[in-house]
């Protein structure tokens, strides 16, 4: 494939003054002078006149100097390496033709041209440069039949600036895009065949080539556009020099013929042929080119959905092994628990003292609180979220299990909405429910043969509010339990803060109601 090495590239890559930079300019420069000399020394002394050979023509354009060197620059560095020798090769030519100083740039531009013509094909296609394919072979032929005919536009400008013939411009032109065609043929295509290998190994080698630049629409249609304007500039300069030949002919028809007329029509009539050639290869080439664009662009795509549906299937195979793994451990976090659990099952059994019963329950309802969360996620594949519903009725039916007492008739009532919670706070929020509900088991039936405790949640805007209430005998000093530092209301209060909740109590006779509000999504702690 075409691999350009830009020219800004290496100098935003690499220091001015390493080897790579100064060694590639120096050699730059040496070349775009040796193709200023050689062309000037190798130029027909009689190239414009009337008697001028076709065939010393094709030899000159044959081997021309400059365009050969830009050529070769263009396929193995890059279409600014190239244009600029091939440029002031030219325009010097001209310049020292006696041509003006603007027709002698457009002269200069027609190499140029075809230089785009080679830079266009190359990065629209995903093609072989080196034609080591039969497709490379074909799609470089009709590139440089293309890119000849469309640079011998130059022919006319030189011909009506220096008032040649129509046989003269007919001549000119033949040589021009004959000799030109030919050299891509007979030299830079067996150059490219045998030398690129070597080339692009020594670019590998000492420079970081820059990845492809996706072909987009966009960039089609600008290319197609800036061929077409400069196929108009060529039309428009030559009905300009060739209404001025005309008009310049008229005025001394005294010393003319018809002939003078007739050819000077004539001359102008090639150049409007050559000119419809020219477009209705480009036109051919935009189809050809966004045709082409559209097939690369197809096969990519194609080629990333094979990617990335194999990604996908490695993901859920991945994701899957991640699942199973993620359920074996919380099935074996809560299979431990239940060891704790009935180990402190036998504690409690073999112990006869009433406050270490009290120490050993109350802790075995926190280890099953946790226990649940684990529970609760081996049965379900969304290890981010707890559902609060199944969590808290589980937790409860537990609590109410474990301190039911036969003298009392204590009932837990739930109201709780779909509600889901992280697993960081879904752990703290239930030892802080398992604590509410112990403590209204403990202390708020006093005296009482029957009760009910409450466990609402309910979201209020962007908070989440958790309400246990009972309608016991209620606190007769509020203050007092709020600063307690019994081990059960530390629990609470460390918890609340470690999930950033609010926590409050308000009591009275008959109703007691401890409410803990936090935010539904937590904040990010910096």
């Amino acid at each position: 494939m075409w691999k350009p090495i830009h020219l800004d590239h290496i100098l935003d890559s690499y220091s001015p003054f390493s080897v790579r930079v100064l060694g590639s300019l120096i050699l730059w420069i040496a070349l775009i002078f040796s193709a200023i000399w050689i062309s000037l020394t190798y130029l027909p002394a009689d190239w414009v006149t009337v008697g001028a050979d076709r065939n010393e023509l094709i030899r000159f354009f044959l081997i021309n100097p400059s365009l050969l060197l830009g050529l070769i620059l263009l396929f193995w560095f890059g279409f600014e390496w190239s244009f600029i020798p091939v440029f002031l090769s030219m325009f010097i030519i001209g310049f020292f033709s006696y041509l003006e100083f603007y027709w002698a740039i457009l002269f200069a531009l027609s190499f140029v041209f075809s230089l785009t013509i080679y830079a266009l094909v190359y990065h629209c296609l995903s093609v072989r440069y080196d034609l080591r394919s039969l497709t490379s072979v074909v799609i470089f032929i009709l590139t440089s039949f293309v890119a000849s005919t469309a640079g011998s536009l130059g022919a006319f400008i030189w011909s009506f600036a220096h008032n040649l013939s129509a046989t003269e411009t007919a001549s000119l032109w033949n040589g021009w895009w004959t000799g030109t065609f030919l050299q891509s043929l007979l030299i830079v295509g067996p150059t490219l065949f045998v030398f690129s290998p070597t080339i692009e190994s020594f670019k590998d080698k000492w420079f970081d080539i820059p990845g492809r630049v996706q072909v987009s629409t966009k960039w089609v249609y600008s290319a197609v556009i800036m061929v077409t304007v400069v196929i108009a500039i060529f039309i428009y300069s030559g009905d300009y020099l060739a209404k001025q030949q005309l008009a310049e002919t008229i005025l001394d028809m005294q010393s003319q013929t018809r002939a003078s007329i007739i050819g000077s029509l004539e001359s102008f009539e090639i150049i409007t042929w050559v000119s419809i050639w020219i477009i209705l290869c480009v036109g051919l080439g935009g189809i050809f080119l966004v045709g082409s664009w559209n097939i690369e662009l197809q096969r990519k795509v194609k080629e990333r959905t094979q990617k990335l549906e194999q990604a996908e299937a490695e993901l859920k195979s991945s994701l899957g092994e991640k699942v199973v793994l993620l359920q074996e451990i919380h099935h074996r976090v809560k299979n431990n628990l239940a060891v704790v659990i009935a180990l402190l099952d036998l504690q409690y059994m073999r112990s006869d003292d009433e406050s270490t019963k009290h120490i050993l329950s109350d802790s075995k309802a926190r280890i099953k609180s946790m226990a649940f969360v684990h529970e609760t996620l081996y049965q379900t594949e969304n290890f981010s979220k707890i559902e609060l519903t199944s969590y808290l009725s589980r937790l409860s039916d537990s609590i109410s299990s474990t301190f039911r007492k036969s003298d009392k008739d204590i009932d837990i009532k739930l109201d709780i909405e779909d509600l889901n919670l992280e697993m960081g706070r879904a752990v703290p929020l239930g030892l802080i429910v398992n604590e509410l509900i112990v403590n209204a088991y403990k202390h708020a039936f006093k005296g009482m043969k029957k009760g009910e405790i409450k466990v609402a949640m309910f979201k209020r805007g962007k908070e989440i509010e958790l309400h246990v209430s009972d309608n016991g005998n209620g606190i007769q000093e509020k203050g007092k339990i709020m600063k307690s530092k019994s081990l059960g209301m530390t629990l609470i209060k460390t918890l609340s803060r470690q999930i950033k909740a609010n926590f409050e109590v308000e009591s009275e006779p008959g109703k007691t109601d401890f409410r803990v509000t936090l935010k539904k999504e937590m904040e990010a702690v910096a």
